[in-house]
């Protein structure tokens, strides 16, 4: 049967700009990072125009502008995991076939083998067996933004056999199984911003990941899986981050349902909830009795905002719940230090509930 793999790339920035790189050659600076890395990288090797370069002190200019298999990754579209240094047997990938992923990490310049992130996927459409090559569908395959590519961290969705090393060890590639890339994908859902990629990892898990298509399974890896929810509260909160003050209240909130007319043992509290639209509420109160439940956002002293956002998470968990929109199993709340009357007026016309605290 065949398998999904993880490729293995050595970073090249080669016309990195706002896409991650893999194609052409790598600038000066990753040149000498590559070949100084050590003798296990194809840069190092005598044979590779880089090493050449980098041997003449940058003077002698390559002819070749694809000097190595990750310079043209994103230029054919295909992959190729090259051939041991001391015997030159190509490494094989015996047991992966099409329409399988090939999910592409690579470890950014400076970063450790634990900080190895997911830069894109390529869906298979070929395996030329004595090119030892995969060959993309590269109307079903995604390359990352810069950004996107330094956000999901590979090792929170693969785990080494018995052992929780962050340590790749050796080789240039590894077979994962199909629950682990369907999380990958609902994550890269998430995190991806183009609606058109959207649409395509979507028909990848229903068309191929069926069993995995509407709920992200639950995969444990090395490290904890923390990248989707870390990215989600950066969106929520912005650079910054979230204030003292609004924790502080959100906990408060939290804790002691009872504040917004709730009794605490007839309720569960869920802190920065996520819809699948990758939207967080700061509480929910899940009803333990088949009461209503409570979404709660949690604002300081500009408020407006956080109303808007209070009308979408009622109607968000309304249809998580699979009810009516405008169901009264779902009341929206908001809790701010203070309210101006304009606020007061917007809450009551939508039927939001108001309360105020400051901690």
């Amino acid at each position: 049967m065949s398998r999904n793999i993880v490729c293995n790339l050595i970073y090249n920035n080669g016309n990195e700009d706002s896409l991650v790189g893999f194609e052409g050659r790598c600038d000066i600076a990753n040149i000498i990072y590559n070949v100084e890395k050590g003798s296990g990288r194809w840069c190092s090797q005598p044979e590779c125009s880089c090493r050449g370069y980098y041997d003449s002190a940058f003077e002698e200019i390559p002819e070749d502008e694809y000097p190595c298999n990750e310079s043209r990754l994103f230029v054919n579209w295909d992959w190729t995991p090259g051939n041991n240094f001391q015997t030159g047997e190509p490494f094989r990938i015996l047991d992966t076939g099409i329409n399988k992923l090939a999910i592409l990490t690579t470890v950014f310049r400076g970063q450790d083998e634990r900080d190895r992130k997911i830069v894109g996927f390529f869906k298979i459409k070929d395996v030329i067996e004595n090119l030892h090559k995969i060959v993309a569908d590269k109307n079903q395959s995604i390359r990352l933004t810069i950004d996107e590519g330094r956000e999901l961290n590979f090792w929170e969705y693969y785990r080494n056999r018995n052992n929780n090393s962050t340590i790749w060890r050796q080789g240039r590639f590894r077979y994962i199984d199909d629950d682990r890339v369907a999380a990958i994908l609902h994550d890269l859902n998430t995190v991806i911003q183009n609606e058109h990629q959207k649409s395509i990892i979507q028909n990848i898990l229903e068309e191929d990941l069926t069993a995995f298509s509407s709920v992200r399974p639950d995969v444990q890896g090395a490290l904890p899986n923390r990248s989707v929810e870390r990215i989600l509260l950066k969106r929520k909160y912005g650079k910054g981050g979230e204030s003292k003050a609004h924790k502080d209240l959100k906990n408060f909130i939290a804790e002691n349902p009872e504040f917004i007319g709730l009794n605490k043992k007839d309720y569960k509290s869920h802190i920065e909830h996520k819809f699948i639209s990758g939207d967080l509420v700061d509480v929910l109160f899940e009803s333990r009795i088949d009461s209503e439940d409570a979404v709660v956002e949690i604002e300081l002293d500009h408020v407006l905002p956080g109303i808007h956002q209070a009308i979408k998470y009622k109607v968000l968990r309304c249809s998580q719940l699979g009810i009516p929109l405008d169901s009264k199993k779902v009341k929206a709340v908001v809790v701010a230090w203070k309210f101006k009357e304009i606020e007061i007026e917007l809450c009551t016309k939508y039927g939001i509930e108001i309360f105020k605290k400051k901690i």
